[in-house]
């Protein structure tokens, strides 16, 4: 029985019109490519539930703070530096601060996507680490960990231009190590200092996430992002799921993202 079992679901799964078609990288590339990038840093909020390890949980929460530079702000809303010409600029630290406002509340996917920061090569030829397309691919299949040459492919994800302008990036019954933050909480010092400490989270040193948690399994998976770039719901779902089922290896997660610009 799951510890926390609620039969209303509070975000419907991230479905895709009949009219809405899949099509190849090169398509969704350029269709990208009429998204230009955007100077705003819009609050927003975040709805959604978590199937995992036995146990249903759910998140209703505003990011709303300012961002402060190099110390990691909880709820800190959507921070525009997302994509680096190339991740080594970074250290570690500076990194996990620049893009934690910036990415997906489970998962950490990309809130916004547009033609500077979704498909980038390196000097070498390589996929760079920190464009979107690495990063979405990354977590519909881990194949960057499997040493499988990374051109794009439809051989191990799907992309689709939508009706209403916008797109998504998705993956049938694909084979991935997913990773889950901010489980069973978010990092809040107010409603979980346990969180903090020397031991466990230094505030003000290591903004790393204080949870962790790994599932390795088959997927459908599937992020959606509105005509503007920002990402609008992400799901997954383990194959042949079942809600009423209490099977600690099955997972379902998902999410809507609503924004607020001033």
């Amino acid at each position: 029985m799951k510890k926390r079992g609620l039969l209303l679901l509070l975000v419907p799964l991230a479905l895709v019109s009949c009219g809405d078609k899949g099509v190849s990288f090169n398509v969704l590339y350029d269709h990208i490519l009429n998204i230009s990038k955007s100077s705003s840093s819009p609050y927003y909020r975040v709805v959604g539930s978590l199937d995992f390890n036995n146990e249903y949980i759910t998140v209703d929460a505003t990011f709303d703070k300012q961002p402060k530079g190099e110390t990691f702000v909880p709820y800190s809303r959507y921070y525009p530096g997302f994509y680096v010409e190339s991740i080594e600029d970074l250290d570690e630290e500076d990194t996990i601060i620049y893009q934690m406002a910036s990415r997906s509340y489970w998962l950490r996917a990309p809130l916004k996507i547009d033609n500077t920061n979704f498909y980038a090569l390196l000097d070498n030829g390589t996929v760079n680490s920190s464009c979107a397309f690495y990063n979405l691919t990354h977590i519909i299949t881990s194949w960057m960990d499997d040493g499988i040459p990374n051109n794009p492919s439809s051989s191990f994800s799907y992309y689709k231009v939508l009706d209403n302008g916008g797109f998504a990036i998705g993956g049938n019954k694909v084979h991935s190590k997913i990773r889950f933050d901010n489980y069973p909480a978010y990092p809040d010092p107010v409603a979980h200092p346990e969180m903090f400490g020397p031991d466990v989270w230094d505030f003000d040193y290591a903004p790393l996430p204080c949870y962790q948690n790994f599932v390795d399994g088959k997927f459908n998976i599937e992020f959606v992002y509105d005509k503007d770039g920002w990402l609008i719901s992400e799901s997954l779902e383990t194959i042949d799921y079942d809600f009423d089922a209490s099977i600690a290896t099955q997972v379902a997660m998902k999410a809507n993202y609503f924004y607020k610009f001033s």
